[in-house]
């Protein structure tokens, strides 16, 4: 029979030897010396492949790795989809064995009859343990299936240096997990005081902070523990305890525990812990209209540089007038009408004050969504805006008067700036993020059945929104940052405006 060049291959490049191998699977040497010079056949559907290919992923561990092996399965034509574990394990099972079959899940079948004798020698292979990132990515994957929509999981860390938290697989599984089942993560963590760990965790869990569907606390704890670990506790259902060395390259290990009385303790354990941690971010709904109106007022009002990136247009630069116009046409109640352009006019007042004392405020902008308000001749927004709950449809003469309100700011306050960029990061569609510089950030989302107002005064947490903010200000500074331009594009979009106004 031909040699196996390809389980070959991969040995080779990911630095193994026949016995390195054999000892991580519990296979006997002279079985995988076979297997590689073709004397016996690797069957996909056979223990031994699974085993194999298990062990092999472990060692893909670097972005590199991987992407030889997605160079490997198309070489191969074979799927190089990695979004599922699963399915990057089969594709390696096929890629190194014989048979010629398609694998699959068949844990039944038997071995032949001298590979059951030399199969697994000294060892005991359980179930409920598994080593290494992507098997234990693999099992938690299924877990996650298993859930209902817009169910609830909780994770406690005892250590924001915990790498699989924010290792790239397993927070695409996260990812996928939120997105496609809708599902909430309650996060706690145990911070080192380390901001370098802190940050990364920021970094790769931004989608889900801003949307409220991560939702992460925070306590200070030991500065150097035996051990890292992560638990993860599926309510009524499963414990899966993740545990790393500290700071060592071991693979990390996953139990996965199913008894029952163990599962209610852990999350009694859990909600202790929980209530004694403090929030990353205080999380509004419209139910707390007049609360989110406060924290809106701290950030345009009080003192402290401001930044904001706005997936529409900004009513705060309105005239007191056009404002009133609006309110008015929704608004038939005398009495809440007056209010409600009373507050605007303290917002406004304020909002001058600090612009007149010399507070730096830049702003951003999307000129495909201008472009968007002109066709759909509306601009839809948080009803906040309008001090009221739900989403809030301007019309396109509100449209048109913000902008001219941002003409008269530009030119009235040399310390107000506004970027207009071709388009905005997908993570900042339909939402608005002001971020007041190393005080506070505020996200008003409006991806979802209603907005949600995220809210932190956590420092470590603004200095790296606001790193993400000046990243995206300085890819479009220098094109459309000239102060003449922007006054100019805004001119342009007003003149369509009014034409389809008929103005």
């Amino acid at each position: 029979m031909a040699e196996n060049i390809n389980l070959k291959t991969v040995i080779t490049k990911f630095e193994l030897s026949n016995l390195d191998l054999a000892r991580a699977t519990g296979l006997d040497p002279s079985l995988i010396s076979r297997y590689i010079s073709g004397n016996r056949k690797l069957k996909k559907n056979s223990r031994q492949a699974g085993d194999i290919a298990e062990h092999l992923m472990t060692l893909a561990d670097t972005t590199e790795r991987i992407d030889w092996l997605k160079e490997q399965f198309e070489q191969s034509r074979l799927s190089t989809d990695i979004t599922s574990v699963m399915g990057m394990k089969n594709n390696l099972i096929q890629w190194i064995s014989q048979d010629g079959e398609v694998a699959v899940d068949n844990t039944n079948e038997l071995p032949d009859a001298d590979e059951a004798v030399e199969e697994y020698r000294g060892t005991d292979k359980q179930k409920k343990l598994e080593f290494g990132t992507l098997p234990i990515v693999s099992a938690l994957e299924e877990e996650f299936r298993n859930l209902t929509f817009e169910d609830t999981v909780d994770f406690f860390l005892t250590s924001d240096r915990l790498c699989i938290f924010t290792n790239e697989v397993f927070a695409e599984m996260l990812h996928k997990a939120v997105a496609e089942r809708n599902i909430s993560i309650n996060v706690v963590i145990c911070v080192s005081g380390d901001t370098k760990f802190f940050t990364k965790i920021i970094q790769t869990y931004m989608g889900e902070m801003v949307s409220g569907k991560m939702r992460f606390y925070t306590f200070f704890g030991a500065t150097r523990n035996v051990a890292e670990q992560m638990f993860c506790i599926f309510r009524n259902n499963k414990v899966v305890i993740i545990t790393e060395t500290s700071g060592g390259s071991a693979y990390p290990a996953g139990t996965f525990i199913e008894d029952t009385d163990f599962v209610r303790e852990m999350g009694q354990s859990f909600d202790a812990t929980y209530r004694y941690s403090q929030p990353l971010f205080n999380i509004y709904s419209d139910d707390y209209l007049r609360a989110m109106i406060e924290v809106l007022y701290t950030e345009y009002c009080l003192p402290g540089a401001l930044c904001v990136i706005k997936d529409s247009v900004n009513p705060m630069y309105m005239s007191f007038e056009s404002y009133c116009r609006v309110l008015r046409l929704n608004n038939s109640d005398d009495v809440e009408y007056t209010w409600k352009c009373n507050e605007y006019r303290r917002f406004n007042d304020g909002f001058e004050s600090m612009l007149a004392n010399g507070m730096p405020c830049r702003e951003i902008i999307s000129l495909k969504r201008l472009n968007a308000i002109i066709a759909e001749k509306k601009c839809t927004m948080a009803g906040l805006c309008f001090i009221t709950t739900g989403f809030f449809e301007l019309d396109l003469q509100g449209c048109r008067d913000i902008l001219v309100g941002y003409i008269e700011y530009l030119n009235r306050y040399p310390n107000f700036s506004l970027l207009i960029l071709d388009d905005l990061p997908e993570l900042h569609s339909s939402s608005c993020w002001h971020v007041k510089e190393n005080q506070s950030v505020e996200i008003n989302y409006w991806n979802g059945p209603a907005p949600v107002m995220c809210q932190s005064g956590h420092v470590a947490l603004a200095q790296e929104f606001q790193k993400h903010y000046e990243t995206i200000w300085k890819r479009g500074a220098g094109s459309l940052g000239n102060r003449a331009y922007v006054i100019s594009i805004l001119k342009s979009i007003i003149r369509k405006m009014e034409d389809v106004l008929g103005v």
